[in-house]
């Protein structure tokens, strides 16, 4: 395998972890979930199941509004589905190592409940950086800015915030009432993407060298 194979390989599989672990960490901060995940997490209350298998499952329903939006189903989307099953394990695998953060204070959740977004924004920067695939929610967004010619960090934003929306309007609807969604959820809408733009910014030319991608002006 070429050596810039291996370092995108690198890149992208520490993004994936990286993920997981901010996804479990949302989860024991106990303020609602990422955007991205919160519709998995308010199956869990619907229907018998695990929160990595719901994941698994919205993540695939995702990658079909892909596909359509980019009007095909190739080898990239294939791809990004095996990714989607990797991902659901390892947020299972990595639950079993995070079990000991648990916060005890209300101040403590917010904390923790920021620090997961900045450690999910740093695992979206990484996949996309390595230029293999992206996850089926990124890989959404990044085909619909695509299509509107918008900046891929805002518009993260304003699907956060929709996501979000969606699954407060489906646990009152069949739960009456939102465990699903909390504070937590509110503060990776407005913050994720930003941060992944912040992200952007400090380490594009760092990751770009590593990677060996030339950048021409």
């Amino acid at each position: 395998m070429p050596n810039y194979m291996k370092r995108k390989l690198i890149v992208y599989l520490t993004g994936i972890l990286t993920l997981a672990v901010g996804s479990n960490l949302f989860l024991n901060a106990a303020l609602g979930v990422a955007p991205s995940c919160s519709l998995a997490l308010t199956l869990t209350f619907l229907l018998p199941g695990s929160y990595a298998l719901y994941n698994f499952i919205v993540n695939s329903l995702i990658l079909i509004l892909e596909a359509l939006i980019a009007r095909k189903f190739g080898k990239t989307q294939i791809l990004q589905f095996i990714i989607t099953f990797i991902y659901s394990y390892l947020i299972k695998l990595t639950s079993l190592f995070l079990t000991h953060i648990q916060p005890h204070t209300f101040l403590e959740q917010v904390l923790l409940a920021i620090l997961a977004c900045i450690v999910m924004a740093l695992g979206i920067t990484l996949t996309i950086h390595s230029n293999l695939t992206v996850m089926p929610y990124e890989g959404f967004i990044g085909a619909l800015a695509f299509r509107l010619r918008k900046d891929f960090g805002r518009l993260r934003v304003i699907i956060d915030v929709t996501f979000t929306l969606a699954s407060i309007v489906i646990s009152l609807i069949l739960l009456h009432n939102i465990n699903s969604v909390g504070l937590g959820t509110i503060i990776a809408s407005f913050l994720t993407g930003s941060v992944v733009s912040m992200y952007d910014v400090l380490f594009n030319e760092k990751l770009n060298n590593y990677l060996g991608i030339v950048v021409l002006n």
